[in-house]
């Protein structure tokens, strides 16, 4: 059967994915309309022109539905109008994830979900198989769009880090092996209900066959019951000699990432790569990144710790005091998860953003120091005034950037940029 039996299809959101489901699916044949909810760049209106594809931007019509399929971009909710009308009509409704899967032939697929470590987890297995001499390709959520990749996977493993909202929407999407991390409430206002984000979450394993695998932790499979051979992630050894000493929460990434290699590729039990080849995937860039230090204080920034039980992990990950600097546009649910680690680990919080009123509250009742910021950049001078040698000024918002900032890339190059001007300024 064609995995791809359609001839024309409406690329929903011209973002990243957008851009590169248009273009492969363009070099394919495929006849394309694109429609933009918001106003396309001048660039993507002359790209759109060069490769011959029609489009309208400033919403969505009924042009948009004039096709066989809809590839929607992450940032479409199916609550969209759009969407909503498209499922009524039965136009098939496809994330770019699914659209990647129908065109790629990997070797082995190891898709990683999860609420926190997502990119960790994936870097990892991606760092595990090279080191062992394979030639992984690694996408999705992490870094590249999956469908940018599904000409180099051809007898090679792939490895995807997956999101919910590219889960929402799949329909065949089955991983080899599927990692399913961790789950706390995130997203609320784009799936709806907590139970809707985690069916989504679950759309990882929903298809897979009693010869796949899926790693889990205790939390999720005592909620789910997969077709697949399930492996739990709480039991998983390392080889020796890999990470003696780590922090609890990597410790699990890493446990997961060697699961789902060995899952894969069960050879690598009796012949484990060298740790020193695999340890560099553990420095991400916004993840517990450490930025420099000043006078005896280290500055971290976890700018990906876009919500509280992310907060939670990298608080438990420093034995040292924590100046902890929180806010941003807040989720709908979860902050109660950060009393104990604030009380236990913070000498003070500095908070800004959308957030802060809200977070100022909770702090008050939980007797947690607060100060509040009207900007990033104040934010990190608080935050180090308050701090003491020894200490850590954490940025770890525990909230979205979209109140200030264009993503979380965006927000901790901000961090990033105030801490060498408190360097030149304190330097004086």
């Amino acid at each position: 059967m064609d995995r791809f039996p359609f001839d024309k299809v409406t690329v929903v959101g011209f973002g990243r994915t957008g851009r590169a489901a248009a273009a492969e699916l363009s070099s394919r044949g495929t006849e394309l309309f694109v429609s933009e909810a918001g106003a396309l760049r001048t660039r993507e209106r002359r790209l759109l022109t060069r490769m011959g594809i029609p489009w309208e931007e400033g919403g969505h019509t009924s042009a948009a539905l004039a096709s066989q399929l809809l590839v929607v971009s992450p940032g479409v909710p199916p609550a969209a109008p759009l969407m909503q009308e498209a499922l009524a009509r039965g136009i098939r409704v496809w994330s770019e994830l699914e659209l990647s899967y129908r065109l790629a032939d990997p070797e082995r697929l190891i898709a990683v979900t999860g609420t926190n470590g997502k990119s960790t987890t994936t870097a990892l297995v991606g760092a595990i198989l090279r080191a062992a001499g394979m030639r992984p390709v690694v996408a999705g959520n992490i870094g590249r769009p999956a469908v940018r990749t599904v000409r180099q996977v051809s007898r090679r493993p792939w490895v995807l880090e997956v999101s919910s909202y590219q889960l929402v929407f799949t329909a065949e999407f089955r991983p080899d092996v599927g990692v399913w991390l961790n789950f706390a409430p995130d997203h609320l206002a784009w799936h709806g209900s907590l139970a809707a984000y985690f069916t989504a979450k679950a759309g990882l394993l929903r298809r897979q066959r009693p010869s796949d695998t899926v790693i889990l932790p205790p939390q999720i499979s005592s909620r789910v019951v997969p077709l697949a051979r399930t492996v739990d992630l709480a039991t998983q050894k390392l080889p020796s000699g890999w990470a003696e000493t780590m922090a609890e929460h990597r410790s699990v990434n890493l446990r997961a990432a060697w699961g789902a290699a060995t899952a894969a590729y069960p050879e690598l039990e009796s012949n484990p790569p060298p740790w020193e080849q695999v340890s560099r995937a553990l420095g991400r860039p916004h993840r517990l990144e450490e930025v420099g230090q000043w006078k005896g204080i280290r500055f971290v920034n976890d700018s990906k710790a876009t919500n509280p039980s992310a907060t939670v992990h990298a608080l438990y990950s420093f034995c040292e005091p924590v100046v902890l600097v929180l806010g941003g546009r807040p989720k709908r649910a979860g902050y109660e998860l950060l009393q104990p680690a604030l009380c236990s680990r913070a000498r003070a919080c500095v908070l800004f953003g959308e957030a802060r009123d809200m977070l100022a509250g909770l702090l008050d009742a939980w007797g947690v120091s607060h100060v509040t910021a009207p900007s990033p950049e104040q934010a990190l001078t608080l935050a180090y005034e308050m701090a003491q040698p020894g200490d850590v000024v954490l940025l770890s918002p525990g909230c979205s950037s979209f109140d200030m900032f264009k993503d979380y890339v965006h927000r901790g190059r901000a961090f990033r940029d105030a801490f060498y001007r408190l360097l030149l300024t304190t330097n004086l």
